[in-house]
């Protein structure tokens, strides 16, 4: 393992991902933490471009040797840094096998920018996150946040065994449309209340919604039956709704 990530080996998952991602060689392609390379070259087989961005020195040497054709065409573009950090190229699909420990970060920075289709390798209880729906035990600040960026789906599990070293936790792959199902006007104040709600959980609605409005000067009224709630049992267009009626 180098710097967190853990590499995909199997052959019949990486060409999965590559279908998932219906790629063409009309294609500028994303990937963030490149590794030594197994999914890259089947990227580069299939797409027009690869932007590639890897933070571990040794990766990107081994990764330069590799694929030395394809950096002297300009196909692959090779960039050393931290992906937080680096400035994204313009790309129109986001293919990635992530390390695991930068996954929200990254993913709010991918809602951020303009692409067609994402497919990112998420570790399971990260993806069951990301996608679940209220009263689902998984549903939290992230499943209601994304929903207004995105389209989230599920495609398969993959277990722990398919990569090297073996990880800890079994893997998902998702793929992320930018088609939102929840429509958002007031993005800030709609996501400081999800993150403000799901911080107290345990409290709740009515409680809890009161000292945000009070926080932020407004005066509300809840329904009865919506303040006996917990944050887990609202849907999600609760909070949107509730921040364009303030």
């Amino acid at each position: 393992m180098v710097l967190g990530q853990h590499f995909l080996v199997d052959r019949e998952i990486i060409n999965k991902i590559c279908n998932y991602a219906f790629l063409s060689d009309e294609d500028a392609v994303l990937e963030i933490g490149c590794g030594t390379g197994n999914l890259t070259g089947e990227l580069l087989n299939r797409a027009k471009k690869v932007y590639g961005i890897e933070i571990d020195r040794e990766l990107i040497q081994l990764l330069e040797k590799r694929f030395k054709n394809e950096i002297q065409e300009k196909r692959f573009i090779l960039v050393c840094g931290d992906a937080l950090k680096v400035e994204f190229p313009k790309f129109d699909k986001f293919v990635s096998n992530i390390p695991y420990e930068i996954s929200s970060p990254l993913t709010f920075k991918l809602f951020k920018h303009e692409y067609r289709v994402a497919v990112v390798m998420y570790q399971k209880e990260f993806a069951e996150r990301l996608t679940a729906s209220s009263g689902e035990r998984n549903y939290g600040r992230l499943s209601i946040i994304a929903k207004s960026y995105c389209r989230a789906e599920i495609l398969e599990f993959i277990p722990r065994t398919l990569f090297e070293p073996v990880p800890e936790v079994d893997s998902a792959i998702v793929r992320i449309v930018p088609e939102p199902e929840l429509i958002v006007h007031r993005r800030e104040l709609f996501e400081d209340l999800v993150r403000f709600m799901f911080s107290r959980r345990r409290k709740m609605v009515g409680k809890s919604i009161l000292e945000w409005s009070k926080s932020k000067g407004f005066e509300i009224e809840l329904a009865e039956d919506v303040k006996k709630k917990r944050p887990e049992e609202l849907e999600p267009e609760f909070f949107a709704k509730f921040v364009d009626m303030l």
